[in-house]
């Protein structure tokens, strides 16, 4: 009767155990593809793209600005772990290759800035903040499908077709942009921001840069006395109509250089991030559409 117990445990154990293994190995099998964004943009695009054929893991929440940021641990994990790494590129993640070297991560990296006409800044610098244009938002869309499809060819027809219709999406979203910046008359489009984040989005929707309260596509930078005054100067004789703040910068600055100037100030443009969830720019499209409501109506 011992020996029998016995065996019967040990079938048990035996079965269990197989079972255990054939789960495990199922799991693998249809599992998702670990992918890290570096930004909240980058990470809405590629959930658009992925489907839930992937994982997407975003280094940088929503509000988060990217010149500031310090990596954490969980952040380093989930890149030793990542299949695929997304990343802007153009400087604007100064933080990721030590970040990416330290991590020992062996997946591959794609920057979505490969293909893009890279605009200058007013101080002669790269301006990395491409995905104001929703032209180049469907450059970096399509980089995106490639490097899904590098790491799961299996899924490459379909990462072709979720990134056609976004495609689509984003310029329904430009349509609607367009119409919205239209009704700014053509002596009042002049623009004038918290940083230099908006080269890209002035280029394709035909507006002036007249200046920005940080002279630099670097928020973190700090303005002169000097660059302060000048600014003042140039939005008197410019007649600009007002100055817009950006949601991840604190507006004093900006209060400061409405008073001085005479101008109205207006908030909540979406430059280096997108909002929280439930906010008007939680999301790619969204921000888009939102960034070009409150420019028109600042101008108009």
């Amino acid at each position: 009767m011992k020996i029998r117990f016995l065996l019967i445990n040990l079938m048990l154990l035996m079965l269990l155990a197989a079972c255990g293994d054939n789960t495990a190995t199922n799991s693998s099998a249809s599992g998702k593809i670990k992918v890290v964004a570096t930004t909240s943009v980058i990470a809405d695009m590629a959930k658009n793209v992925a489907g839930d054929r992937a994982e997407i893991y975003a280094i940088l929440k929503p509000g988060r600005d990217a010149h500031d940021y310090e990596p954490t641990a969980e952040d380093s994990k989930a890149l030793a772990n990542a299949q695929l790494v997304l990343s802007n590129g153009l400087g604007l993640e100064a933080w990721l290759d030590k970040t990416v070297q330290n991590s020992g991560t062996k997946a591959a990296l794609v920057k979505l800035s490969d293909g893009v006409s890279v605009q200058k800044t007013a101080q002669g610098d790269t301006d990395p903040h491409i995905w104001h244009s929703p032209d180049n938002g469907k450059i970096m869309v399509d980089n995106i499908a490639k490097g899904l499809a590098k790491v799961d060819a299996a899924g490459s027809a379909t990462y072709e077709a979720n990134a056609t219709t976004y495609k689509a999406q984003i310029d329904d979203t430009t349509r609607q942009m367009k119409t919205l910046l239209d009704t700014i008359p053509a002596d009042r489009r002049k623009l004038v921001t918290n940083h230099e984040a908006f080269t890209y989005f002035a280029a394709q929707f035909n507006l002036k840069i007249v200046g920005s309260i940080i002279p630099s596509f670097d928020s973190t930078a700090e303005p002169s006395a000097q660059a302060l005054t000048e600014l003042v100067k140039s939005i008197k004789a410019e007649k600009v109509p007002a100055i817009f703040t950006e949601t991840t910068i604190n507006p004093k600055l900006a209060e400061q250089i409405s008073k001085e100037a005479g101008v109205k100030i207006f908030s909540n443009l979406y430059g280096d991030a997108l909002g929280e969830p439930g906010s008007e720019g939680e999301t790619y499209l969204k921000m888009l559409l939102s960034n070009a409501r409150n420019i028109a109506n600042g101008l108009k």
